[in-house]
């Protein structure tokens, strides 16, 4: 199962609708408000972001951002934690 971190802190289990337990575009989509990017944590783990929630002025996601362990960058908006064969 994947998890949404939300800007406030608080963590949302996200089912996968896909096929073979994969989460769809849309409904990653629909769960960071924009088109995706994603980003692979030093544990294996996908991160799924805005790819224009800098632009966009989206708050920042401290416990994003803490999760994904970025040197001098920062996670705004909300993000998905999954795990890579979620992701397809």
């Amino acid at each position: 199962m994947a998890t949404i971190i939300k800007t406030d802190g608080t963590l949302v289990t996200l089912k996968p609708e896909g096929p073979k337990g994969t989460l769809t575009l849309e409904q990653m989509q629909k769960a960071v408000g924009g088109y995706i990017e994603t980003v692979t944590l030093r544990n294996g783990n996908i991160m799924v972001i805005d790819e224009e929630g800098k632009c966009k002025g989206k708050p920042l996601n401290p416990v994003a951002t803490d999760r994904a362990a970025l040197r001098g960058d920062f996670i705004v908006g909300d993000a998905i934690i999954c795990k890579s064969k979620e992701v397809r």
